[in-house]
């Protein structure tokens, strides 16, 4: 198959059920069909109190999830555009009635990309993990009634993975189909097309589709079906590595931004800094702050300005290297992070030392610690009740009835209608992950108080 046909195949309407009729006018491509699709619905609005760097910040200017993602849905979409008119213009492997497909499926695939993440973002993964492996660890009898990538499943929890999994059935729309996404935005979202086991190998993985998993053992059938319609060969989709550079780019920058607003780091740092870790662009990156400070701007002015100048440079070499790669992108080969081969990986690299320093800042420390105390008291509560007969909506007057109903409808009807999975007892952990991965920082916070008598 060409680049070109592989194009025609990745921009079909294909979906798991026929979509619903629109009106005869409709002019919208599938891409932004699917935007239409996410863009009004609850697990899209539960970002707005879900972190981003800061948990729990009561400043109106610090990022969210919600934010960040719009920022990096319109970086994705950036991206897209300008990589779409090389490839019909130039390289002539896009016919212009598709014009706007490419664009349009970044700008999709980066409002959604951040869906799965937790309460308290990276640090609640982490909390979900340790809390799984000591469960399995102390609970011999249980953990063999897992198989090794039921197991992993759980101990491997990660934000990427529990994205797929609501956008292919978790969001309940009346049937198990979810929001009844086109395969492409599906397949584009999931950074690491490898089931728990042949993924999560980290740094020692050979390819980057085994650095971590892309999907559990119940979404495997589904990923499978996207897999060999769209011949991605368990590769990644071509966009995927566009939607990743657009993520890197968008919150490297954003949260020095944010940092400096919080008064966590100044300019004079950030300066040395740059000058301490850039190489190739380092006098232009430089040259530029010493302008900025002789203009005798705000550092909250200063720092917008950085971060759009950095900005532009991790964009125009991210689409330079995309292009220059792109025969072995198309077959999903390329086993590295574009920006990181990019000629802006000096940027992205001194971006990562300055966020290191944020990232320790006590007040950020303390409110990770307190959520994920958050997450693993509720995690042993609603785990315990698993484990019993009476988790279930009839389970007669017990604590895990009453523990069952407390879980939100929507992931009780998936898990009692549309969840065929075999291992009933995978199912309910499965369940209680869901409803506690899909809660906001603030959500987790109370409900933990609430169910401790701390706060009623």
């Amino acid at each position: 198959m060409t680049n070109r046909e592989h194009w025609l195949l990745f921009f079909e309407d294909k979906r798991f059920r026929t979509k619903s009729p629109t009106i005869s006018i409709d002019g919208r491509n599938p891409f932004e069909n699917d935007y239409g699709r996410l863009i009004s619905s609850a697990p899209i609005r539960r970002l707005q109190d879900k972190t981003q760097v800061f948990p729990l910040d009561k400043n109106d200017y610090i990022r969210t999830r919600l934010t960040h993602s719009l920022e990096v849905s319109y970086i994705a979409s950036s991206l897209g555009q300008s990589i779409e008119k090389i490839l019909i213009e130039k390289i002539e492997d896009i016919s212009i009635q598709k014009c706007g497909y490419l664009s349009s499926l970044l700008r999709t695939s980066g409002l959604v990309h951040d869906l799965g993440n937790p309460p308290f973002g990276h640090f609640g993964e982490i909390a979900i993990q340790d809390f799984f492996k000591k469960f399995f660890d102390e609970n011999p009898r249980i953990a063999r009634k897992f198989t090794p990538q039921e197991r992993a499943d759980f101990e491997n929890f990660d934000g990427n993975i529990q994205t797929f999994r609501i956008l292919s059935k978790l969001y309940y729309f009346g049937d198990e189909y979810s929001y009844n996404l086109s395969y492409s935005t599906l397949a584009t979202i999931v950074k690491y097309p490898s089931d728990s086991v042949t993924g999560n190998k980290g740094k020692h993985a050979k390819e980057i589709a085994q650095k971590k998993a892309g999907y559990f053992v119940t979404e495997e059938d589904k990923y499978n079906k996207i897999n060999d319609y769209l011949q991605l060969n368990h590769r990644r989709h071509p966009a995927t590595y566009l939607l990743e550079a657009a993520d890197d780019i968008a919150y490297s920058a954003a949260d020095i931004e944010d940092g400096v607003k919080q008064g966590i780091i100044s300019i004079n740092e950030i300066e040395n800094l740059f000058e301490k870790h850039l190489d190739k662009n380092k006098d232009k990156v430089l040259t530029y702050i010493k302008c900025l400070k002789q203009e005798n701007l705000n550092d909250s002015i200063i720092v917008q300005r950085i971060r759009i100048l950095t900005q532009q440079i991790m964009i125009s070499s991210t689409i330079e290297t995309f292009i220059s790669n792109y025969d072995i992108i198309m077959r999903g080969e390329l086993e590295d992070e574009l920006i990181m081969i990019s000629s802006a990986k000096d940027v992205r690299n001194a971006y990562k030392k300055i966020q290191s320093q944020i990232f320790m800042y006590k007040s950020i420390l303390k409110k990770e610690i307190a959520g994920r105390e958050a997450i693993t008291g509720l995690l042993k509560i609603f785990v315990n009740a698993a484990l019993s007969d009476n988790f279930r909506a009839d389970g007669g007057n017990t604590l895990e009835c009453r523990l069952y109903n407390l879980i939100s409808a929507s992931y009780r009807v998936v898990n009692e209608k549309y969840e065929h999975y075999t291992n009933t007892l995978y199912c309910k952990l499965r369940l209680v992950v869901d409803f506690i991965a899909g809660m906001t920082d603030s959500y987790a916070i109370d409900l933990y108080q609430e169910l401790m008598g701390i706060k009623l």
